[in-house]
């Protein structure tokens, strides 16, 4: 009979063992997937700035064609930051992202006609960005 008890005592601490080294788990994973998501959201937002940047100066060099390009390769990571901001219910910064994408569009319309004022409209989606990324930091 005793070692039957011992066995059920063995079986009852392992199985509470596991539940609570779950719960530790289960606890940290939530503040891990909170910064994972929060690094993503910064990732696309540089990047977005990067190519918009990038844009301004192919502006600057009378290269629309560049510039064109990096505005167009700036809106998937504008649209990521929306859909992670929008998750995450800041809908004032989702608000400024797609003023953004505004200005992103109408840089890249203004660019494709050989037009300088592309860079005012980039200059713009860029200052948007900014003040995103502050918001977020």
């Amino acid at each position: 009979m005793t070692r039957l008890k011992l066995g059920l005592w063995v079986a009852l601490a392992v199985v509470l063992a596991a539940g609570l080294g779950w719960l530790y788990g289960w606890s940290g994973g939530r503040s891990a997937r909170t910064e994972l998501e929060g690094t993503r959201l910064r990732i696309s937002l540089l990047q977005a700035r990067v190519q918009i940047l990038d844009a301004r100066v192919s502006i600057y060099s009378v290269n629309f064609g560049d510039a064109s390009r990096n505005l167009e390769y700036s809106k998937p990571s504008l649209t990521t930051a929306r859909g992670l901001l929008e998750n995450a219910g800041r809908r004032d910064l989702v608000d400024k992202i797609d003023a953004a994408l505004r200005s992103t569009q109408e840089a890249q319309q203004l660019a494709s006609k050989l037009s300088q004022d592309a860079n005012g409209r980039a200059g713009e989606a860029a200052s948007l960005l900014n003040e995103v990324i502050q918001a977020t930091q």
